[in-house]
């Protein structure tokens, strides 16, 4: 099916959507008088303030469905400590798997088994977007919400940025460095339109980002919705791998070296 890998695809899209939660000096800034200000001016406070993030916590939900099949959704919560080490659980209609990501070691475990997937960090672009694990560095990949619609609400700003076309939505994500990605994307879809709405606190943290958009690939049409929130700002306790991880098998002994090549993994998908 054309749209098999849509999902995987904006699943790390979304996974690098990371921070927010409750300030921690700005409570005089807000009792300021406060002033309506421009998109521009909310992305600039934001990524400002990115610097003063050190750990967070993300809950995530991706569903991508199709005119004939509705789709299922996948939901990932995401710890990242100070060091950058982070804890995802995934959960696929009831499948859950555990996996924890530091620097370029990976591991996961799927049916009580623990995995060593380190060797996919290497061998895809994944390492680009564990790079953003850093919230600083996400909050630069936000620049294109400058452009976005600013809507002054009780509690911060909403950012309505719309996408009329693979333009518009190419401009919005090509900021997070996933080039291969972004490149297979293009390549699987003709026509793309919807809106991200990015909602920013009184305090230039990151509230809530969501996607709603519809995708066209010949005469087949897909709905993808995103939905990401984010709390437990700089209240997130040092992340430990479990003793009994340190014993993982790697993925490429389980799969009998299958694996050896990443594009073993992934012909089918392109032949979709």
């Amino acid at each position: 099916m054309k749209f098999r890998i849509l999902g995987s695809l904006f699943l790390s899209s979304s996974l690098i959507l990371a921070a927010c939660g409750n300030g921690s000096d700005s409570d005089n800034k807000s009792e300021k008088k406060e002033e309506t200000k421009s998109s521009s001016q909310v992305v600039k406070d934001l990524q400002s303030n990115a610097k003063n993030v050190k750990s967070y916590h993300t809950d995530n939900k991706i569903k991508v469905s199709t005119k004939d099949q509705e789709g299922q959704a996948v939901k990932v919560g995401m710890d990242v400590d100070e060091k950058n080490t982070a804890k995802l659980i995934t959960d696929q209609e009831g499948k859950k798997m555990t996996i924890y990501v530091q620097g370029k070691k990976m591991l996961a475990k799927m049916d009580d088994q623990w995995v060593d997937l380190s060797s996919q960090v290497e061998n895809t672009d994944i390492d680009s977007s564990l790079d953003q694990l850093n919230y600083e560095k996400y909050a630069k990949t936000l620049s294109a919400f400058k452009d976005a619609k600013a809507k002054k609400v009780d509690d911060g700003y909403e950012l309505t940025y719309n996408i009329k076309n693979k333009e518009d939505f190419t401009k919005l994500a090509n900021a997070s460095g996933n080039e291969d990605q972004l490149k297979q994307f293009k390549s699987q879809v003709d026509k793309i339109s919807g809106k991200a709405l990015l909602k920013v606190n009184k305090d230039n943290e990151i509230d809530s980002y969501k996607l709603n958009a519809k995708l066209t690939k010949d005469d087949e049409t897909a709905n993808m919705k995103t939905n990401v929130t984010y709390d437990k700002l700089n209240n997130i306790d040092e992340i430990k791998i479990p003793d009994e991880a340190k014993d993982a098998k790697k993925i490429e002994d389980l799969q009998g070296g299958s694996s050896n090549s990443p594009s073993s993994g992934s012909s089918s998908d392109k032949a979709s």
